[in-house]
């Protein structure tokens, strides 16, 4: 049997959607490696807090099932969702570069 026919003796005849998710993944690729960089901020800090993601979800009153689909780095997350991590983590997951005054942000005009 020729190395050919071995190669494709092991290759499925099925169609596969994997071109469709790398072209996927390299289209959102930057949001994709925040996400990941969060993921892992918040494990760490459950490590540090000896806390499981179980007791986060409990925190949060969200199934565990959804505190793995966050720390498997995959997740888009929402402003509110990140806030709401942050309060129940104690810490701060993103931080912005804007530094301004937020009493000073508004001039109300008479």
């Amino acid at each position: 049997m020729l190395n050919k026919d071995k190669f494709l003796a092991l290759v499925s005849q099925e169609k596969t959607d994997t071109i469709e998710k790398i072209k996927w993944r390299i289209q959102n690729r930057d949001w994709l490696e925040r996400s990941q960089d969060i993921a892992l901020k918040i494990l760490q800090i459950l490590r540090e807090k000896n806390m499981s993601q179980k007791d986060l979800a409990q925190i949060l009153d969200v199934s565990p099932q959804q505190v793995n689909k966050w720390v498997k780095g995959k997740e888009n997350f929402r402003l509110d969702t990140i806030s709401k991590l942050e309060n129940a983590l104690g810490t701060e997951l993103i931080k912005t570069n804007a530094e301004f005054d937020k009493n000073n942000l508004v001039k109300e005009e008479i």
